[in-house]
């Protein structure tokens, strides 16, 4: 079972707004990232040699055009290191910049 499943369950007894509010955050940055190690991993792995520091945070992206980047999946954020930016959406940025299609 994935975590935003569990996640949906654990939703599902909770009485009060804001608690609820909470858990539905956790669910759609889980959601993000289950859909990126399912879709896009694999693609931008045969694009970019990729290295995955922590599945939990981030993963880091060694390209020759860009340098050194960083994606944080459940923020939908890049970092681009040499140039110490910040891009989001990061996601529709990785697909473009390395036709993830």
């Amino acid at each position: 079972m994935k975590k935003s499943e569990e996640l949906r369950i654990e939703a599902g007894g909770i009485d009060s707004d804001i608690k609820y509010l909470g858990v539905a955050n956790k669910i759609m940055r889980e959601e993000r990232m289950e859909r990126f190690i399912e879709k896009y991993l694999p693609l931008l792995e045969k694009k970019a040699m990729v290295t995955i520091i922590d599945l939990k945070d981030k993963i880091v992206i060694n390209n020759g055009q860009f340098g050194v980047i960083d994606f944080y999946p459940k923020a939908n954020k890049i970092l681009i290191r040499s140039k110490n930016k910040w891009i989001k959406p990061g996601l529709q940025w990785l697909i473009k910049n390395f036709e993830l299609k």
